[in-house]
């Protein structure tokens, strides 16, 4: 199926290392898109600053049959390593006082966001909130034309969380990667395929708790990206309070 899907981003968009991993089924730059996709694409924000800034793309498909499958295991053996946790789902909280609806129907998708967080603007993303005591606390949300109809045509978890995973080693600032959760759910309203991902990231410029939630319907790609910098290279106080909330409010992404 991938022989057929075309296989460049609009060149002109930032991408998130999740829009790299699904960037063979991207529309091409130059292909007439709806006029709400033509509209977002001119003012869409980017809500990972360490993501938007690489030029690496995937590697090629000659070997990703081999990196998926080693991304796999590698992806098995750190959940295994972890100990029993609350899954990512289970997390959603509906009815909290920290938490406040947030929809956009044209681009079709709802999620409860942070509720003390403001609402800001960077180039690449439709919606992005930022944690006004801790700016580097970030949860935004991209939405991208694509040539898939659902996430199990493009992967299974397992598949989605290696492309994912190599298109964070592939960054030259990047110095480590350790996946600690993943998880496929369905929308609770719209029963579409969503899939969750949680990992900490180092980098020359420190280490990052990273949340990617994923999901596609009306060949649209959505993705909802949250970062909190840890300080000190340990990902606890502050930084693991942030990606609490943002783990919560992921949980809740759901299609329209």
């Amino acid at each position: 199926m991938q022989q057929h899907i075309l296989s460049q981003c609009n060149s002109n968009l930032a991408l998130s290392s999740l829009q790299k991993a699904y960037r063979p089924f991207c529309a091409r730059a130059g292909q007439a898109k709806p006029r709400d996709a033509r509209k977002q694409s001119l003012n869409r924000l980017e809500p990972q600053r360490s993501a938007s800034q690489d030029s690496n793309s995937v590697l090629d498909s000659s070997s990703q049959v081999v990196l998926a499958r080693r991304g796999a295991l590698v992806a098995v053996a750190a959940v295994i390593a972890l100990p029993p946790l609350l899954p990512l789902a289970a997390a959603a909280d509906e009815g909290s006082t920290d938490l406040q609806e947030f929809r956009n129907t044209q681009q079709g998708y709802r999620l409860q966001r942070p509720a003390a967080w403001a609402q800001t603007s960077k180039a690449g993303a439709d919606a992005l909130f930022e944690d006004p005591a801790r700016k580097s606390s970030t949860l935004g949300v991209t939405v991208s034309p694509i040539r898939v109809d659902s996430l199990d045509a493009f992967g299974d978890l397992d598949a989605v969380a290696s492309r994912l995973l190599q298109a964070e080693k592939a960054k030259e600032s990047t110095t480590g990667v350790q996946l600690l959760r993943q998880e496929a759910r369905k929308g609770a309203a719209s029963g579409v395929t969503i899939y969750d991902f949680e990992y900490e990231l180092d980098s020359t410029r420190g280490k990052k708790r990273i949340l990617n939630t994923v999901a596609i319907a009306g060949k649209r790609l959505y993705i909802v990206n949250g970062a909190a910098k840890c300080e000190g290279g340990v990902c606890d106080g502050a930084a693991e309070e942030a990606a609490a909330l943002m783990r919560r409010a992921a949980a809740t992404f759901d299609t329209l």
